[in-house]
């Protein structure tokens, strides 16, 4: 009959530079024991959450993942045809019963649209950690329909 052999899970396909570097830095950790790469911050990485931009016939709506911040955090701002979202977190000192704590947290972002926007009816909202702008299009850019004879 036939023998049991064991079936390996297939591996996410996609984009293989991601793979390569996860299998770059095991190998590195196996050799050097968790010592930092060389040309790597000796910090913690930058994190990079999710940005999405939609184009509908009327408006460009850009949703951004920043969480742990406050609405009061947060600076959006259209200049031209770009989108800035920036969000800090203030330092926060907490004595500890070995010293003091810093911390600080920083997130930048643009986006350049293509297509005119009219500044005056952009609405942004911020709920649940997610940043929701909806930027809606002038008259010029929303195009014109040609009927076809």
């Amino acid at each position: 009959m036939f023998g049991i052999i064991p079936r390996k899970e297939k591996e996410n396909v996609g984009f293989p530079m991601p793979r390569l570097r996860n299998e770059f830095e095991t190998l590195y950790n196996r050799f050097f024991g968790g010592l930092p790469m060389l040309f790597e911050p000796l910090t913690e990485r930058e994190h990079f959450w999710n940005l999405e931009v939609n184009e509908t016939e009327k408006e460009m709506v850009v949703r951004a993942e920043i969480p742990g911040f406050e609405p009061a955090d947060l600076n959006v701002e259209l200049w031209k045809n770009r989108l800035t979202i920036k969000a800090e977190k203030k330092h926060v000192e907490e004595k500890k019963e070995t010293g003091y704590e810093y911390a600080e947290r920083r997130y930048e972002r643009f986006v350049e649209l293509p297509v005119e926007i009219a500044p005056a009816k952009v609405e942004a909202t911020y709920r649940n950690g997610v940043l929701e702008v909806h930027l809606p299009k002038t008259e010029e850019a929303k195009g014109l329909r040609i009927a076809v004879k």
